[in-house]
């Protein structure tokens, strides 16, 4: 009987290797470094959010969103300057009729689409 135990440890051990193995997301060996993350609070009478800005090493893959604090944004193509990007994430506001912030259950980061799907990169963002 001891031997069987054994014997359903290694099996279960074996699987649970195999699938944490290939359950993980290779990142592409040209992905670009993100320098200079940053972000700012801002707070005015109708507006309250998080301006951010980074810059990639590269324009090989393009961010598609940024999530800070637990809101995630979308980059838009006004957001872009070369390599250097700057967002404005709201949180509340008051201007724009019915709005709600996108909620994330993602660490603070920048969401990439890549050519075999949307890889997430976790980024500590310096708060300036």
């Amino acid at each position: 009987m001891k031997v069987r135990n054994i014997y359903n440890i290694i099996v279960l051990f074996f699987l649970w290797s195999v699938i944490t193995i290939s359950c993980q997301h290779n990142v592409p060996k040209d992905f670009p470094e993100i320098n200079n993350a940053e972000y700012s609070i801002y707070h005015n009478k109708d507006e309250k959010g998080y301006d951010v800005s980074f810059v990639l090493s590269n324009e090989k893959y393009q961010p598609v969103a940024v999530v800070i604090n637990k809101i995630e944004q979308k980059i838009l193509p006004e957001d872009k300057k070369g390599v250097h990007y700057r967002i404005d994430v709201k949180a509340e506001s008051r201007i724009l009729h019915h709005f709600t912030p996108k909620a994330s259950e993602n660490p603070n980061g920048i969401l990439f689409r890549t050519n075999s799907g949307d890889y997430f990169q976790k980024v500590n963002f310096k708060l300036k």
